[in-house]
Order: structure tokens, then sequence, then C-alpha cells
């Protein structure tokens, strides 16, 4: 059975805005300006048919500190998370999740506009983000029903609580190690089966050229157009065009939120057509003008931009080994870059 529901506590009433502006304190990582990021990297060689990065966030709130935000995704995203509780508003209403210590994990199925997401203290978080397809695999529900969804459940090894190498360590590499290894033990556990493999075309194609035509796309493949439009709708929850419709809004995005590179910006900006239609595609996705995104402070949107950014110029080959990713502060990294991580971005499989 398909098994997994949108069953955090229900909440209800208007969240509150924070007016006082925040604080924050991180040891994995921030931008120049101290805003804080994940330590990220690709998985170990056994994980990546599934999934394609690894990431754990510890951030410290004052007492009494909450962020208010919104986080999206474009494919589904295992959190586990511990702490403070948390607010999010999804597909289904408005839900709270009471983490505490012991953790929980939560499924979040991909988005098709940015989900309000609030933090209500101090977080530890561990992130699984999976590969376009590889759901399916999974005791899941199928991924049209899970868009703008979270699920309180692990897909991978179907446990309520958090297998025991997630649980945050003092030091966060070590943590990291960790997340990996146990991660690698639940999917020899659970023996999933591959993604079809014209999902990582697809997903490279909505990363390096979301401007492509899906003609084009398709006939190099050697699929119909119709063939494109039924797997991915059924894989990825919305149609292609859809789907390169919001890759071009999540790399603009970035670049708003100061994650992406500075010389991309003409690039990214020359997608649309003028100013206003750039202003509706952010109204439409992340219910903000551009002016918004890039002067709000938005840190658990910009924990997610920075993940897919850094997947995305690893594809692209735009920042050679050993160079830290330029919105880092090569100061705030946990004992410095990792020699394992060229450019901070990921690591070799070991």
């Amino acid at each position: 059975m398909k098994s997994g529901s949108n069953d955090g506590t229900r909440a209800g009433g208007r969240q509150n805005a924070v007016a006082r502006p925040l604080r924050f304190g991180t040891n994995t990582g921030s931008t120049p300006q101290g805003m804080p990021l994940a330590l990220t990297r690709r998985p170990n060689t056994l994980a990546q048919p599934w999934i394609s990065n690894i990431g754990v966030t510890d951030v410290t709130l004052a007492p009494g500190g909450t962020i208010e935000d919104c986080t999206f995704n474009a494919h589904p995203v295992l959190r586990i998370i511990y702490g403070a509780h948390w607010t999010a508003r999804t597909a289904d209403g408005l839900f709270e999740y009471h983490p505490g210590d012991a953790g929980l994990p939560l499924y979040f199925g991909p988005n098709a506009h940015a989900m309000p997401l609030s933090v209500h203290g101090s977080f530890r978080v561990v992130t699984v983000n999976f590969v376009p397809g590889a759901s399916s695999a999974f005791d899941v529900p199928p991924q049209p029903e899970t868009v703008d969804r979270i699920y309180r459940m692990d897909p991978i090894s179907g446990s309520p609580a958090p297998l025991p190498g997630y649980e945050p360590k003092a030091d966060v590499r070590d943590w990291l190690d960790a997340v990996d290894n146990q991660l690698c033990e639940a999917l020899a556990a659970a023996d999933p089966a591959p993604p079809h493999d014209l999902m990582a075309a697809f997903e490279t194609a909505s990363l390096t050229d979301p401007s492509l035509r899906l003609d084009d796309f398709a006939r190099a493949r050697g699929v119909s157009r119709r063939t494109l439009e039924r797997i991915i709708r059924r894989e990825w929850g919305l149609s292609p065009a859809e789907a390169l419709r919001r890759a071009r809004g999540l790399d603009l995005a970035a670049l708003l939120l100061g994650v992406a590179l500075e010389e991309e910006e003409q690039d990214l900006r020359l997608r649309y057509f003028d100013e206003p239609h750039m202003i509706r595609e952010m109204r439409h996705f992340f219910a903000m003008t551009p002016g918004q995104l890039r002067n709000g402070s938005h840190p658990l949107l910009r924990i997610t931009m920075e993940i897919r950014q850094s997947r995305r110029v690893e594809l692209l080959e735009r920042i050679a080994a050993g160079q830290l990713a330029p919105w880092r502060d090569p100061g705030a990294e946990p004992g410095g870059p990792d020699p394992a991580a060229p450019g901070g971005l990921s690591r070799k499989a070991s």
C-alpha cells in the first residue's frame, strides 16, 4: 500500500510575521553576508542512481527566534528534521511538525509553487535529494499526487523514526559521512529499481538548457513528443513545458538570492522577454517580485536554491576542481574547504 499522508498536526490561524531582524549561527557554511547554507555533496556511488545530493544544515537562532520563509524543490526531498517545530502551508492546508531531539522524517513532494515554511527556533536537518523518477521505486503516492505536499515518512526505510545514522553529530563532516553510510545501507536493504533512463537526460536538459525545444529533445532521444509528455508528467508531477518553465524560474531566483554565478546574470535574465515578463514569472512561482526576492532575507529558500545551483554548475563544469563556490564564505566552511570536495560542491564517491 502506498503509505504516508500529510499528517503533521493541522494548524489554524495566520502565521505572525517576525518584525525584528534575525541573527543566525551556523557551522555548515554561509554566504559572505552570514546567511546560513547547507554542507552538501554527492552521495556514495552506490546511492547515486536514486540520490543526487545529500546535505546537513545546522542553524542556531536567538531564543524566541522564528524564520518565516518558503522552500521550493524541483524534485522530492527527504528531510529529517531535529530541534524546533516547523510549520508548512501545503496543498492540503497548514500543518505543524514537532521533531524535538528524537527527530522526524518528512518526505516533501516536488513543488509547483513555493511552499510557505517556518521554523520556530534552532534546528538541524539532514537533506536527501532524490533524482527525478526515483520516487516511483518507493512506497509513496504517485508523483502527481505529491506535488506541494509533505508526508510524515521515510520512503527508503519505511521507518516512522529517523535511522540511527542520521542523528546529528558535533563534527558536521562526520555527520555527513554518517548520513552517507546510513543512506547506502537503507538503499541496499530496499533494493529499489532504478529510474527510467529518460529522467537523467531531461534533468540535465532542465538544468543546462531550459529553453530547449521539446520536439527536438524527444527526437534526439528516439521518443515521440506524446511519450515524453506522458513519462515526465508521471515521474515529475507536471508537464515537460511546466518543468522547463519552473527551471528557468529557479535559476533566476538563485541569482536574485546571491547563490548563482554572477557572470551568468545576463544569460539568465535574457530567458525572459522583458522586465514585466520576469516579474510575472516570479510572482507566479514565489508570490514575490524580483525585488522582494533580492532584498529579503529568505534563509530557508536560499539553502534550497544553493543546493540546486551546486548541482547545476557541477553539470556545466563552471567551477574548477578545488575552487569554492563564490557565493560561499571560505572562512565559514566547517574546518575549511573539504579537500575531497572539488569546489566545495561535491566530492568523488568513495
